[in-house]
C-alpha cells in the first residue's frame, strides 16, 4: 500500500540528476490501481468529506491511517475517464507528493524520486539543482513538503497507537455491491463507538487535549463515503 505507485525509485543526488527537470502531472493515471493510500491526521477533517478513512498496521507492525480509494482491487475510482482526479473530492498528500518519496538509507531520510514517471525530462520544467550544483528553490520546498509529511505520519501513527491503548480499535469489514456483485473489504480496523462512550471522562478529556477526539468524529463521519465508493464503481 505505501510505495505502490513507485516503479522506479532512485535516491535524489546532483551527480545522476544534475540535469533533470520536473513538470506538472497531466493526470493522476499512476494512481489508477491504487485501492488506497495513506493519509495522516493532518489531513483527517479535509478527506473525510470524499473517502472513508480506516486504520491498520503496516508490514512493520506501524499504525498508519489509509483512505479508502475504490472497492475493486486494482481500481482508483477518484479517477475519470480522462486520468483526472474527479472535481471537488479530496486528494491525498501521499498522491500529491509523486514523484518524491522519503527512503531509509542507513538510518537517514533521503529524498528520492520515481525516475520512471511521465513528469520528469532532460529538457524542460522544474529545475533540481543550481549550475552550482546546489538544490534549487524548487528542490528545497519539496524537501519542506515531504518533511511536513513525514512528521504527519509519525505523528498519525502516535494517536492511532492511543486509540489501540484505550481499546478503541475493533477489526471490522464492509460488504459493497458494484454492478451486480458483491465484494468485500475486509483487513482494517475502526473506532468501536460504544467502547469509546465508554471511557472515563478523564480519558475522554485526554483525547480531547491531545486533539485525537476530533480526529474520531472526522473518522466516524468518513464512513459514510463508503456509498459513494460503490456509486462511483458502476
Amino acid at each position: 500500500m505505501e510505495l505502490g505507485i513507485y516503479q522506479k525509485i532512485e535516491i535524489l543526488n546532483k551527480d545522476q540528476h544534475f540535469n533533470l527537470k520536473v513538470n506538472p502531472l497531466e493526470g493522476y493515471h499512476f494512481s489508477e490501481q491504487l485501492r488506497e493510500c495513506v493519509v495522516t491526521a493532518d489531513e483527517f477533517f479535509e478527506c473525510a468529506k470524499s473517502l472513508p478513512i480506516l486504520f491498520t498496521q503496516n508490514e512493520q507492525k506501524r499504525f498508519v491511517a489509509f483512505a479508502l480509494l475504490g472497492i475493486k482491487p486494482q481500481q482508483n475510482v477518484l479517477l475519470d475517464e480522462n486520468g483526472q482526479w474527479r472535481a471537488g473530492e479530496y486528494v491525498p498528500a501521499f498522491i500529491r507528493r509523486y514523484p518524491f518519496v522519503f527512503v531509509q538509507e542507513q538510518q537517514q531520510l533521503m529524498l528520492a524520486l520515481d525516475a520512471s514517471s511521465p513528469s520528469l525530462s532532460q529538457t524542460q520544467g522544474q529545475a533540481l539543482f543550481t549550475d552550482q550544483g546546489e538544490a534549487t528553490e524548487f528542490t528545497l520546498n519539496v524537501m519542506k513538503f515531504m518533511k511536513q509529511y513525514e512528521s504527519a505520519c509519525r505523528k498519525t501513527e502516535k494517536i492511532i497507537s492511543q486509540f489501540d491503548e484505550l481499546r478503541l480499535l475493533e477489526d471490522a469489514q464492509a460488504q459493497m455491491n458494484s454492478g451486480g456483485k458483491n465484494y468485500k473489504i475486509k483487513g482494517f480496523k475502526r473506532i468501536n463507538e460504544d467502547k469509546l462512550s465508554e471511557l472515563a471522562d478523564e480519558q475522554k478529556l485526554q483525547l480531547v487535549n491531545t486533539g485525537a477526539y476530533k480526529l474520531i468524529i472526522a473518522h466516524l463521519m468518513s464512513l459514510g463515503n463508503f456509498k459513494k465508493l460503490s456509486v462511483l464503481a458502476n
